[in-house]
């Protein structure tokens, strides 16, 4: 039953009047009579009145009926509604805000602000194009060339414009063009690796969370970044040598390639081990280790020209290499993962051949004749013994089953042939004994092959 919002209720007013007045005592008999027959009706029927905020009335049945007295009758009517209707109070603003209209949250300035559904996404920064990475890499690899001849022709260029406008030139130095560039390549691999993060850890299967290591690779980037423009490299080998007293080879510069070592190595065997669905940015990864290992062999005079000059040359060379690298990889694998995500990929077919059916496993058989003759041998009676709980008992006629010698074809084919003519209640023409024929040899064949 659906109450009318328009249609008065039937309300004894007078009776009301009564009780308010209180002058009569025989009126308030009456009027306690009558809520209380009132109560029991509402009961029965639901809610009195309509509740203005709401399109109609729903029926509360006794299961979830409320309180139908006081202040916050309405209120509860209304929320009822909302949950029965599937409109939660404040489900408009994303703020959860109460009590205001769509007209309301419209901005004096930008109106409805519907440019902000066409506004890039976060993942839009990643290219798509590998036209792009390889714009890229060429665009790189052209600024470390203009790099390493700028610091080349340094010394000739120190003697007619004095060392102090050349300072920038400096491969090595702090504060210089190398350094800056190095230092945005791994900037800009942080970032790469937080956008991977982002799309990364919605992945169904990761339930290990292994995700997680590009996050902290992304923090491991940012403090190379700043490393490499503020020398805190060379802050860590003083307190070092400071703790140890013990300056290793020579100038202690040792002690930063050690704590470098074990944490790129491994954060960066983790984020090897995430990268290997995508061949292309694994193996510009371990170009990446590759170059920078050859950058610290060759600023500790393992390999190289002996000539220092040529040694700063050979290794800044490298560590500017191996950034470039290391953005390209991150770039690619962000863009490999957003694909999938999108399901852009093409599917990889599995090339392994088909799966034989496993052998089927050799089944104990429990024997009573030999454990009664064991029996007999070591306690000289019979002892009663039942098998174990799920092995098979060994009877006589499964014995006698498998000394039978086995049935060769023709026999077999016969065997099918009257059967199948028992079941049919008729002869077999020639294509129907064909047929059975091809089919007894497949099932012999299987049998074979699933023996050997």
């Amino acid at each position: 039953m659906i109450n009318d919002p328009t249609r008065p209720q039937a309300v004894p007013s007078t009776l009301e009047n009564g009780l308010l007045s209180g002058k009569h005592w025989h009126t308030r008999i009456k009027v306690i009579a009558s809520r209380i027959i009132w109560a029991k009706f509402r009961r029965r029927v639901g809610p009195s009145r309509a509740d203005p905020l709401v399109p109609w009335t729903i029926r509360v049945t006794p299961m979830t009926h409320f309180r139908q007295s006081g202040q916050r009758d309405p209120r509860r009517r209304r929320v009822l509604a909302d949950l029965v209707l599937g409109r939660a109070p404040g489900a408009d603003r994303p703020d959860g805000a109460w009590g205001r209209s769509n007209v309301e949250s419209r901005s004096k300035n930008y109106g409805e602000a519907t440019f902000l559904d066409e506004q890039l996404r976060l993942t839009d920064l990643i290219p798509r194009r590998i036209g792009v990475y390889a714009y890229l890499f060429l665009a790189g690899a052209a600024v470390v060339a203009g790099l390493l001849a700028l610091h080349g022709s340094a010394p000739r260029l120190a003697a007619t414009m004095g060392e102090r406008a050349v300072a920038a030139f400096d491969l090595g130095g702090n504060g210089t063009l190398a350094a800056w560039f190095s230092s945005t390549l791994l900037l800009l691999s942080a970032i790469g690796c937080v956008l991977v993060y982002t799309i990364r850890r919605h992945k169904k299967n990761d339930y290990q969370g292994h995700y997680r290591v590009w996050l902290w690779a992304a923090w491991c980037w940012l403090l190379l970044s700043i490393d490499r423009t503020a020398g805190l490299h060379e802050g860590f080998s003083g307190m070092m040598i400071w703790l140890t007293g013990t300056p290793l080879h020579g100038d202690g510069s040792a002690w930063w390639m050690i704590g470098y070592f074990f944490l790129l190595g491994g954060i960066g065997t983790r984020l090897a081990l995430d990268m290997r669905e995508y061949r292309v940015s694994l193996a510009l990864f371990v170009a990446v280790g590759a170059c920078h290992a050859a950058a610290i062999a060759a600023r500790l005079g393992w390999v190289g020209p002996i000539d220092p000059a040529r040694a700063v040359l050979l290794a800044e060379g490298a560590r500017l290499v191996g950034n470039l690298l290391l953005l390209l990889a991150v770039g690619l694998h962000a863009r490999h993962v957003l694909l999938d995500a999108e399901g852009l990929l093409p599917e990889v077919e599995d090339q392994d051949p088909e799966e034989e059916p496993d052998d089927e496993e050799e089944e104990y058989e429990y024997d009573e004749d030999e454990v009664a003759d064991e029996e007999a041998v070591l306690f000289g009676h019979q002892v009663p013994v039942r098998p174990p709980r799920g092995v098979r008992k060994r009877t006589a006629s499964r014995a006698a089953a498998e000394k039978k010698p086995a049935a060769s074809p023709s026999d077999a084919f016969t065997a099918g042939m009257e059967a199948a003519e028992n079941r049919v209640g008729r002869k077999l023409t020639k294509d129907e004994k064909k047929a059975l024929r091809r089919r007894l040899e497949k099932q012999r064949l299987d049998r074979e092959r699933r023996s050997a």
